[in-house]
């Protein structure tokens, strides 16, 4: 199965400040792009919860993310 199949896409609504903060982390040259941002936010947020298998940050970064 290519890693396209494999990927869903989903809508989010943001406000403002949410937006301007992505916008600032681009800017920055932290991030590519805001779903980069938003997908390493997320990993970020499964590891603190314990969920696997977000628990390796080494096995989970897709090779987009790893410009940081």
């Amino acid at each position: 199965m290519s890693e396209k199949a494999t990927r869903s896409r989903i809508s989010l609504t943001l406000t403002k400040v949410y937006i301007e903060a992505l916008d600032h982390l681009v800017d920055m040259g932290i991030y590519m792009e805001h779903q980069a941002a938003i997908r390493a936010a997320l990993r970020s947020f499964f590891q603190f919860h314990g969920i696997e298998p977000f628990n390796d940050k080494e096995a989970e970064l897709e090779p987009e993310d790893t410009d940081q």
